[in-house]
């Protein structure tokens, strides 16, 4: 075959584009310090590289997660902990006051820490994360407990009871059975009913106040006197619902009360997080609510979700703010009851020993805080695994930091012994060029 000058020339520019080439390669891979500049350069480490970028990316999202859910979680451990102190204190007050040997001035100092400790107790269950409310679940822009008075809305709520919600009651010499309401100052038109074996019976309501007196002392019908049967005592100021054991027979199986509540003050739970009721502030377009058992999930690992939030409705109950209520109410009144039973104002029957009073309410104390230390054991163990969590994506993130390393970067001494080598052959290709086109029509014209 006949080798053409111009054959030569061709693929001497091959050659040293072919070089040249290879030179750049290198030299992009030692000013990178990557492997390859494009997914054609190798289709594999191109796949691969996408796939541990996207496993990095995940890990550094679940790790922003897990630091919100921890912010989240140490924002209702303090709160839970506050919370504690707070009922410590109140039960504490019990402790001290069990005697009934209390001075005005003391009962009055009693009542004033009381009223405190349930205002610092309102902030706790009201704590906000974030300009979120940490203890009501998907309702974050609502609070848990209304810190003002809000007489602007109207809820009706229909309650059911069963029969071990009903309390026995003994205030000296008398003896009832009553249902607390979560509320006080009730609307009038309260409705109760009873259901027993599929067969339901309205009660005859007859509404009174706790500071009702009676028109005389042998006249039975004070507040907390014993209802003829049919008929129940509404307290309306206290929210107590007052029954004759014989309408609440062993095999009664429901107790519906219905009423409305309008005025809501400082310290009143917002109904819409405790029950299923309905806001008629309009009647022609009223408002259903159901209670929030909402979780709110974070997810923190492939399709692996953990709960951030705790219930406020499950820690600070309707009973905790009724017995905080009552005994404030008790301790209130405790000199004005004393002195209309010995003027002959009330019967001897309305008296109470603050004592048994104070003695009883450190056992409702420890129940409370009993239900609060559940919680916190809850949050608690939920916080232990979330840091379980964390250990484990960070020791993923540098072991997937160092997988993408080795399939992406380039080894430093490699390149640059192979940019050396090849160096050579470009300078090699050079000079074997050089010479091969020395010869010119000059030259044999010469």
């Amino acid at each position: 075959m006949r080798i053409t000058n111009r054959m030569m020339v061709n693929n001497m520019l091959l050659g040293l584009n072919r070089n040249t080439q290879r030179l750049n390669d290198i030299y992009m891979q030692m000013n990178t310090l990557k492997k390859i500049q494009k997914p054609s350069d190798d289709p594999i480490i191109a796949g691969r590289a996408l796939k541990f970028r996207t496993n990095v990316a995940e890990l550094k999202q679940y790790q922003d997660n897990v630091k919100q859910a921890r912010s989240w979680m140490e924002t209702t451990e303090q709160a839970l902990k506050n919370m504690r102190s707070i009922l410590d204190s109140m039960r504490d007050r019990c402790v001290q006051a069990t005697s009934d040997t209390l001075t005005t001035e003391e009962r009055e100092k009693i009542v004033h820490e009381l009223r405190q400790l349930k205002n610092q107790l309102v902030l706790e269950g009201n704590v906000n994360y974030a300009g979120r409310y940490a203890f009501t679940g998907f309702k974050t822009d609502t609070k848990l407990i209304y810190d003002e008075k809000d007489s602007s809305r109207t809820f009706q709520l229909d309650l059911n009871y069963a029969k071990e919600d009903i309390e026995n009651i003994k205030m000296s010499e008398l003896e009832f059975t009553r249902i607390r309401l979560p509320y006080g100052n009730i609307d009038v038109g309260t409705t109760v009913q009873v259901e027993d074996g599929g067969v339901l019976t309205a009660l005859t309501v007859v509404e009174k106040e706790s500071t009702d007196l009676p028109t005389a002392i042998d006249s039975g019908d004070g507040p907390y006197d014993l209802p003829p049967a049919g008929t129940v005592y509404v307290l309306r100021d206290s929210g107590e619902v007052i029954f004759n054991p014989l309408d609440l027979p062993d095999t009664l199986t429901n107790i519906e009360i219905s009423f409305q509540k309008t005025n809501f003050i400082e310290g009143d739970l917002r109904p819409e997080h405790y029950y299923a009721c309905t806001d008629i502030t309009d009647p022609t377009n009223p408002i259903d609510y159901v209670p929030s058992y909402d979780e709110m999930k974070y997810e923190v690992s492939t399709n692996s979700k953990i709960t951030v939030n705790t219930l406020g409705n499950s820690i600070i109950t309707p009973e905790l703010m009724q017995d905080i209520d009552e005994l404030i109410r008790y301790v209130e009144t405790y000199d004005k009851r004393m002195e209309e039973i010995e003027a002959g104002l009330r019967p001897k029957t309305d008296e109470i020993s603050l004592g048994r009073i104070f003695d009883s309410m450190i056992g409702k104390f420890d129940n409370h805080m009993a239900t609060l230390s559940t919680q916190h054991a809850d949050l608690g163990s939920r916080m232990k695994r979330l840091e379980f969590i964390e250990n484990r994506l960070s020791s993923d993130e540098v072991n997937f930091t160092e997988l993408m390393s080795a399939n992406e970067d380039a080894d430093l001494e490699e390149v640059y012994t192979q940019f050396s080598i090849q160096q050579s052959v470009y300078l090699s290709s050079l000079m074997a060029t050089s010479r091969i086109i020395q010869p010119t029509l000059v030259d044999f014209i010469r």
